[in-house]
């Protein structure tokens, strides 16, 4: 299709054009369908015949496709100016930066889930479902964008922070539920300095986010606290860590 062949007065059936342009006929007659590509004129026996103006126009049909714009993104493109056309690259070039940060924050779950099936030989069948759900349950409440800044920190933390933050977790969650086992006033300065504990660890989870933080407090509300935390608090507890929280003031 260059030289001769593209020259003035050139003309290609459907199927001759669909060969040369490593496309299906079924793709050309539907970009004819949609009035994305019409060729130019029909033979007398009614078959579609393209001109080298309606190649050019596939060219920069096949070209814009491969940047993964949408059909009607192409149009909007090749039927306009170089303005429009910047536009359009600007909007999916943020799309696939954040297709990026998904594919990212997907890769790293998938490298806890092989490090968590490792420690199991041979790995329990519960175990793979067990993580499964709680990554089901994390992208349920959490954007893309979110999921990439607890990636970021988890990162950041290390194996051997993530340990140490559970382990943190674990014993203040004891302590707490300890306290309200006793019957404690969630106002007392001992429960309070429980309280302040359980504030900083939130704030090291969430890094301050007020969107994040949101997110987990809307986790534990539609999923309820035991399921949202795996076990590790029932109702009773997180309602007694509620109120010491809110005497902080």
């Amino acid at each position: 299709m260059r030289g001769d062949r593209a020259g003035i007065g050139r003309r290609w059936r459907v199927g001759e054009l669909a060969r040369v342009a490593g496309v299906s006929v079924r793709t050309l007659r539907h970009y004819d369908a949609i009035g994305l590509l019409r060729p130019a004129q029909r033979s007398a026996s009614g078959y579609r015949e393209y001109t080298s103006e309606d190649v050019h126009r596939l060219y920069r049909v096949l070209a814009l496709r491969r940047l993964g714009l949408s059909l009607d993104e192409i149009r909007e493109a090749v039927e306009s100016g170089s303005e429009e056309l910047l536009a359009l690259v600007e909007r999916q070039l943020a799309r696939v930066d954040d297709e990026i940060r998904v594919a990212e924050a997907l890769r790293a779950r998938l490298e806890r889930l092989a490090d968590a099936l490792q420690q199991h030989e041979p790995a329990p069948f519960t175990v793979l479902l067990d993580v499964l759900e709680v990554m089901a349950m994390t992208n349920t409440y959490y954007t893309p964008e979110q999921l990439a800044d607890l990636e970021q920190r988890a990162a950041e933390l290390g194996p051997e922070g993530m340990r140490q933050a559970e382990s943190a977790w674990a014993t203040l969650i004891e302590e707490m539920d300890a306290a309200r086992r006793r019957g404690d006033d969630p106002t007392s300065s001992e429960v309070q300095a429980l309280a302040q504990r359980w504030q900083a660890l939130i704030e090291q989870f969430t890094g301050g986010d007020p969107g994040i933080r949101s997110s987990l407090q809307r986790m534990y509300e539609s999923e309820g606290p035991e399921a949202a935390s795996r076990g590790t608090m029932n109702a009773d507890l997180m309602a007694y860590a509620q109120q010491a929280l809110a005497a902080l003031g």
